[in-house]
């Protein structure tokens, strides 16, 4: 009947008339209902608990509504700095290519072209001559560790180059070996010498152990253990 009682005050709605009785009234049935009254009591305390996190989350949402416009204005300041950042670095880019294309740019495409230190540009490659005297393969060898090889002369302009870098008063190891067996001469890239189809001048025919050695104004064919300086080539870097 207890517990009847405690629905019957939970689901009532006072009237004006009923608002008038007294509050003795109301003390009385909760003493005679603690049930009741534990139960008013905690909901009161959770209504009360819902409202401070409610004002705590709206207290929250205004300051963040108030921080946006801050936020937005560093937005378009940040990224001015990296515009003027990027502008910067490509006139520092400009200014380093016009110093560059001073030597070594081709007029004709505007290419940058360049070789590496103590090394000589001509057409779209790089030479190099040695201040030391080896044998052919040890020349040889050391081009390749230089990430290039003993030049290959196929063209009269290329070989005019090299005498004119070199006062024509060199005698120089160049990529070119022969084939005892067969009497040809032989690149080092493996193609064939055909100096008279290429405006160069003939050799003698290969004989064993026979490497190619430039004696300006011509080839000679030498023992390839003799020593001599060498002229090592590669590919210019093009840009």
């Amino acid at each position: 009947m207890k517990e009847e009682g405690c629905n019957f005050y939970l689901n009532y709605r006072p009237n004006r008339m009923q608002r008038r009785l007294k509050q003795s009234q109301l003390q009385d049935f909760l003493v005679e209902h603690p049930r009741c009254h534990c139960f008013l009591v905690g909901s009161g305390c959770a209504i009360i608990l819902i409202l401070v996190a409610a004002l705590i989350a709206l207290g929250i949402r205004v300051f963040q509504v108030q921080r946006t416009p801050d936020v937005q204005e560093n937005i378009p300041a940040t990224e001015t700095k990296q515009q003027v950042s990027k502008e910067a670095a490509g006139e520092k880019w400009n200014k380093l290519w016009r110093f560059l294309c001073k030597h070594h740019c081709d007029n004709s495409t505007g290419n940058l072209k360049l070789c590496p230190k103590e090394w000589q540009l001509h057409g779209d490659k790089c030479y190099w001559i040695s201040g030391e005297k080896q044998t052919w393969n040890e020349s040889r060898d050391d081009c390749r560790a230089k990430y290039s090889e003993l030049v290959v002369l196929k063209e009269e302009a290329e070989l005019h180059f090299i005498q004119h870098i070199t006062n024509g008063a060199q005698m120089l190891w160049i990529g070119l070996s022969g084939n005892s067996r067969t009497g040809e001469w032989l690149w080092v890239d493996n193609s064939s010498y055909t100096g008279s189809k290429e405006g160069l001048l003939k050799i003698t025919k290969a004989q064993g152990n026979s490497c190619g050695m430039l004696k300006s104004p011509k080839f000679i064919s030498e023992s390839c253990s003799a020593v001599a300086k060498w002229i090592c080539e590669t590919e210019a870097l093009m840009m």
